[in-house]
C-alpha cells in the first residue's frame, strides 16, 4: 500500500494555501502562466484538499480492518 501520510500532507498544504489567499487578499493568481480568478484558484485547491483528506480517511479505515 501507498504511504497514507502523503494524503494528509496534501490536505494540510491545501488548507494553508486557501487560508493564505484570504490573508493576502489578491484578486487574481497566476498558475502556469494563466491568470485565474481567486475564487477559481481557491476552488481548485479546495477540491485537492477535500479529495486528499477523504482518501486519507478511506485508507485509514481500510488499515484498521
Amino acid at each position: 500500500m501507498r504511504n497514507n501520510k502523503w494524503n494528509l500532507v496534501w490536505a494540510v498544504i491545501g488548507t494553508v494555501i486557501i487560508v493564505m489567499t484570504f490573508v493576502n487578499n489578491s484578486g487574481t493568481k497566476i498558475v502556469f502562466g494563466l491568470e485565474l480568478d481567486i475564487w477559481v484558484y481557491r476552488g481548485l485547491w479546495s477540491l485537492i484538499t477535500v479529495a486528499s483528506f477523504v482518501s486519507f480517511l478511506k485508507r485509514k479505515k481500510e488499515e484498521a480492518n
